[in-house]
């Protein structure tokens, strides 16, 4: 194991933490987490250049050294309950180690995070020896994801499943063993980008929406150090060497003052009316709280000295209010959250029943973004109505040619093939692309030639004709294969013509049967609802169907028709996807009436326009449409659904249609 001393002058090359100048949040929830680890991680949400990945690595400067084994895990003996197997048998000699600090890469391989083969120590000692990898390499440290919200599913599962047991398990090339990997997860994003899954971001205790400094003096002040550091980095260091001592210093007195921290009865109820308050799903925000609180608390403490009571103390109260900001917003309902839906707009509900709210509150209304060029007329007031789904029915899919089974099957709908190292290792080929190689393979297929390629051969260390020998022939690369599933678009037509004749119920049930679809085949879903004078992106790409559910369940119908922005936002979601993954093939199932009446460009109508985008979204010949016209009258000469769907270049159906189960009509082969 490298000396400290050693480890030490490696991590003092970056900016300092003390240097950092504004963004004091940020810097707040990386102070807590390297006070109190079992907070899990900070997740630094922001614009491009808001110093992000700077704090991050800044902040292994500031923590403690602790006592390790001499393990390449760096297992701590005062937790023997987190030993390694190896470890757990022959104790080496303990050091002082500093927290290790690793950057996952979005092209990281799935054995480099988890670890692999050795091939050096495997041959050498004849039996099968791992590699660790990042997540073994940060136990007790720092792992840190840039763009953490671009990274591959597969790889983003392995470090879920990590975070939540402080493990990995490793069953590959004749490996089968665990070791602890407990780490502290770093990870950036840029909104602007794509989302993060939900089940990643609610390991993240504490996240931090940044922006960037909008006081002249403070982005001056970036500027001038920044300009600083990079003209002398060693000069510039030295200037604030002594307050990163002293953030060092304190670091390592608040951790002394977490065992006698506690919150009292009061305490925990309060975060529990918090997180109750913020409709957080699970209890996990309200163990977010609580240790933030203490992490506050103790460090605050630590800022009056190093002395720590005799006693244990109850933890205030009042610190939860004061980190609720870094804990609640991330984790709230996305119908509270979504502007669209948290404004109690004007409603026309459904008499309640006796004793029972509405379903929708009525309050101030609020006037949707309008299109570029619009002019709203001043006395126009949309009356928006809340209408629940009709009886619910079920809808089955049809399946694409290459997707095998039977069609009610539930899982992703198939496998993808790809040329890098990601998903799972299902085969072998002789082809090379860069990929890991595979041992096993490789040895059996050049074992049949050992003994022809021996001939010859000069005297080994073991002997005459003794040694392996390999052709460049015989290597063999692993072939991975990722799970797949659709990226469902829904774009929902929420204007006031749809919420006549129950047509609005009915649609509703029609999309939450094609959601109970998507969940079945694990697809990702979308959701864009357009009414008013705008569309609104109610629910970015997701692996939860229930989310989108829920908001459509309160969806609110009323005012006109904006068709070219829905379509116009549908076209740009699927090239930021699309810029994700290239192969991706995208659904889009449009429900309207046909009858848009908001243009994007006032110098055009909003007919020839909406022709005009499906035309354009229909040229890629990867993105499949599904038009379900929410029309019940038989005003067809009125309505631009025919002329839609032949333009989308898709079938046509009615709610009645796909009630009845006609959707193989939507013909699903590629």
């Amino acid at each position: 194991m490298r000396p400290a001393r050693q480890e030490s002058r490696q991590l003092g090359d970056g900016y300092p933490l003390a240097a950092l100048a504004g963004q004091a949040e940020m810097v707040l929830a990386l102070e807590l987490l390297a006070v109190d680890p079992s907070l899990g991680g900070v997740l630094l949400v922001g614009e491009k250049g808001t110093a992000k990945s700077t704090a991050a690595r800044a902040l292994a400067e500031i923590l403690p050294p602790f006592l390790a084994r001499d393990c390449p895990f760096h297992c701590r003996p005062d937790r023997p309950g987190e030993l390694c197997p190896a470890c757990g048998v022959s104790r080496g000699p303990v050091g002082l180690a500093w927290p290790t600090f690793r950057t996952v890469p979005l092209g990281v391989t799935e054995e480099r995070l988890l670890g692999g083969l050795d091939w050096e120590a495997t041959l050498r000692g004849g039996r099968p020896a791992l590699r660790p990898g990042l997540l073994g390499e940060a136990n007790n440290g720092l792992l840190y994801v840039d763009e953490i919200n671009l990274l591959d599913p597969s790889l983003a599962h392995l470090l879920l499943d990590a975070a939540a047991s402080g493990r990995v398990v490793v069953e590959r090339d004749g490996l089968s063993l665990w070791h602890p990997a407990r780490v502290s997860l770093l990870g950036s994003m840029n909104p602007e980008e794509g989302p993060l899954g939900p089940q990643l971001a609610d390991r993240f205790a504490l996240t931090v929406r940044l922006r960037g400094e909008a006081d002249p003096l403070v982005r001056a002040e970036i500027v001038r150090r920044r300009l600083s550091f990079e003209r002398d980095p060693k000069s510039f260091r030295a200037l604030y060497a002594a307050q990163g001592q002293a953030l060092a210093r304190r670091v390592g007195a608040a951790r002394a003052w977490l065992p006698f921290l506690a919150p009292s009865r009061r305490t925990a109820l309060e975060a529990a009316r918090l997180a109750r308050q913020a409709r957080a799903a699970g209890h996990r925000a309200d163990l977010a709280l609580c240790l933030a609180a203490r992490a506050l608390f103790a460090w605050e403490m630590a800022a009056r000295g190093p002395l720590v009571p005799h006693a244990p103390l109850d933890l205030p109260t009042a610190f939860l209010g004061r980190v609720a900001h870094l804990v609640l917003p991330a984790r709230e309902r996305l119908e509270r959250a979504r502007p669209m839906l948290a404004v109690a707009r004007v409603a026309k509900a459904a008499p309640a029943a006796d004793g029972a709210e509405p379903a929708f509150v009525a309050g101030q209304p609020e006037i949707p973004p309008e299109p570029r060029g619009h002019a709203p007329d001043p006395d126009e007031k949309a009356i928006l109505t809340v209408y629940e789904a009709a009886q619910a029915f079920e809808v089955v899919t049809p399946k694409a040619a290459r997707e095998n089974g039977p069609r009610e099957c539930s899982g992703r709908r198939g496998w993808r093939e790809t040329a890098k190292a990601r998903g799972r290792a299902y085969k072998t080929t002789a082809r090379r692309l860069g990929r890991p190689v595979s041992l096993s393979a490789t040895l059996r297929a050049a074992a049949p030639f050992q003994a022809l390629r021996r001939q010859g051969q000069a005297p080994g260390p073991a002997g005459p004709g003794h040694g392996l020998v390999l052709r460049p022939a015989d290597f063999r690369e692993k072939v991975y294969r990722l799970k797949t599933g659709r990226l469902v678009l829904f774009v929902v037509d929420s204007s006031g013509s749809i919420g006549t004749l129950y047509r609005m119920e009915e649609a509703k049930a029609a999309a939450l049967a094609l959601l109970a679809d998507a969940y079945r085949k694990r697809d990702r879903v979308a959701l864009i609802a357009f009414y008013g004078q705008a569309a609104e992106l109610l629910l970015p790409p997701t692996n939860s169907p229930d989310l989108a559910g829920r908001l459509l369940a309160a969806l609110p119908s009323g005012g006109k028709t904006p068709l070219a922005a829905a379509l116009a936002m549908a076209h740009r979601l699927i090239a930021t996807e699309r810029a994700r993954d290239p192969k991706l093939s995208p659904y889009v199932i449009l429900m309207t009436d046909g009858r848009p009446n908001v243009p994007l460009d006032p110098g055009r109508q909003p007919w020839p326009e909406a022709l005009s985008l499906a035309g354009r979204m229909a040229a890629d010949p990867t993105v499949r449409f599904l038009l379900i016209d929410t029309d019940r009258g038989a005003y067809n000469d009125y309505k631009l659904t025919r002329e839609l769907a032949e333009r989308l270049g898709c079938p046509r159906m009615s709610l009645e249609e796909l009630r009845q189960g006609r959707l193989d009509a939507w013909l699903g082969a590629n």
